[in-house]
């Protein structure tokens, strides 16, 4: 049937970054004059780069690596050990995760699942149970038989940006095996544990790709926008010069998560992305191809956008069984008709307010707004499964909570100067849907990972789409 709803829609046509740590920021920060370290813990197949050079113990036991702050005392440490996992890799960081709470004497406050490369691996952030003031926050990798145990702690946490450039500055050195998996589980998507909804941390790069993101300790000299606070009238922002023809491919992987314990199902495809500028009959328009190949067969999604607006006008989609849609917003109302197994005729009025349709044209309209770190924004997007109830449009907040350089996005090697899109549903009734983009900040912008996440109430799945080509 055609995809009518968000989880099919992101599976079949839409283009996202992976977890999120927060800690609150503290006073001071490692001074610029000392130079970073990068080490490797005795026996390890990872590094990790520490801000200077830190104290490792070469216990064969549980080697570690740890740097403590001269001034506020707040620790930054690596360990690893041996992994003996029995069952999904998912289910084993949990009980990992619950076991270090509990020994440690804290609470979780907020956990939240996520790939490192190929490796599975938990985010986390604890609260001490027994009336301490002190906080930790970190990350879990399952890296083949290692299990690697990144924590940053103490009364005050360090700054934002040193948690972040520390967690995410992993990278496995060698071979390792690949993730240890079910039979009945392909290999490269590893089982997510915990509700894939649940609140994140706080912003870090992106996590997801052969070689772990890791924020660069002296970014490039790039183009960065002014931070602009925005909260209405955000579509009238979009700046067209942003937008390129062009054509990108992008590996997906939808998961479906009963329970928000282990995939139920995985659904692998590819989907090939265009970008071409065309005349349609008194306007100019940039006509966007979404081409996606399913275990189902083919899906075409295609949609005109206007160049100077940017806002999409028309929408037709195809998918196997000779299902398809047609959908035009003429004069303030949403006109088409939907064939095949539930057919329908729409004329649904949306008013005259700007309008974006999922998928391709939302996530290539936020590649051309004034981004960065700081910026807010709302806007309205039309809800496919809506023009049965009458509900045609839902509201999504935006933020970018990080704006900096980092590594491991897709099949891309290099490190990217890249924005941290959030989007996040409006609802009263409901768990929000979430949204999250890694956007290449440059003179034309790619969105090099796309993650879509689902709650239990509309279905529970996780969709992942990463960029597999270069420009």
């Amino acid at each position: 049937m055609l995809i009518s709803s968000w989880r099919g829609l992101a599976h079949a046509s839409v283009s996202m970054g992976l977890s999120i740590l927060c800690c609150a920021a503290a006073p001071s920060e490692p001074s610029s004059e000392t130079p970073a370290r990068r080490v490797s813990p005795s026996g390890g197949r990872f590094s990790i780069e520490f801000p200077s050079e830190p104290t490792c113990d070469t216990n064969p036991e549980l080697s570690d690596c740890r740097y403590e702050d001269p001034t506020d005392g707040w620790l930054l440490r690596v360990s690893y050990g041996k992994a003996d996992v029995e069952g999904t890799p998912a289910a084993y960081l949990q009980l990992q995760l619950d076991r270090n709470a509990e020994e440690g004497g804290f609470e979780i406050k907020r956990q939240e699942p996520l790939l490192v490369g190929a490796f599975p691996a938990l985010d986390y952030r604890f609260e001490s149970i027994d009336g301490s003031t002190y906080r930790s926050a970190g990350r879990l990798v399952l890296v083949g038989a290692q299990l690697v145990d990144i924590e940053v702690g103490g009364e005050t946490l360090p700054p934002e940006a040193v948690l972040q450039q520390f967690v995410n500055s992993l990278r496995v050195e060698g071979p390792s095996a690949p993730p240890v998996a079910p039979p009945s589980v392909v290999a490269t998507p590893p089982a997510v544990a915990a509700n894939p909804a649940a609140e994140s941390l706080t912003p870090p790069p992106p996590t997801v790709a052969s070689t772990p993101p890791a924020v660069a300790s002296t970014p490039p000299a790039v183009v960065s926008p002014t931070p602009s606070p925005v909260a209405l009238a955000t579509l009238t922002l979009l700046q067209s010069s942003l937008l390129k023809p062009g054509a990108f491919q992008y590996q997906s992987i939808q998961e479906k998560l009963p329970e928000g314990v282990l995939p139920w199902s995985f659904t692998v495809g590819t989907i090939q992305r265009s970008t071409a500028r065309k005349r349609d009959k008194k306007r100019n328009a940039f006509v966007i191809t979404d081409t996606s190949s399913t275990p189902a067969g083919k899906v075409e999604n295609r949609y005109w956008v206007d160049t100077k607006t940017l806002l999409p006008y028309r929408w037709e989609g195809r998918s196997p069984g000779k299902a398809s849609m047609l959908l035009e917003l003429v004069d303030g109302a949403l006109r088409g008709e939907r064939k095949g197994a539930t057919p329908a005729k729409f004329d649904q009025p949306v008013g005259d307010k700007p309008l974006l349709f999922p998928g391709a044209p939302l996530e290539l309209a936020l590649t051309t707004l004034p981004l960065g770190q700081g910026f807010t924004g709302s806007l309205e997007v039309l809800e496919p499964e809506g023009l049965d109830t009458g509900k045609p449009v839902t509201t999504w907040e935006i933020s970018v909570p990080f704006a900096g350089v980092v590594s491991g996005l897709g099949n891309l090697k290099k490190q990217i100067p890249c924005f941290k899109v959030e989007l996040l549903e409006r609802t009263e009734d409901k768990k929000p849907r979430k949204i999250l983009l890694w956007i290449e900040n440059a003179k034309v912008r790619r969105v090099l990972q796309m993650e879509l996440l689902v709650p239990k109430e509309q279905g529970e799945d996780r969709t992942l789409q990463m960029i597999q080509l270069r420009r």
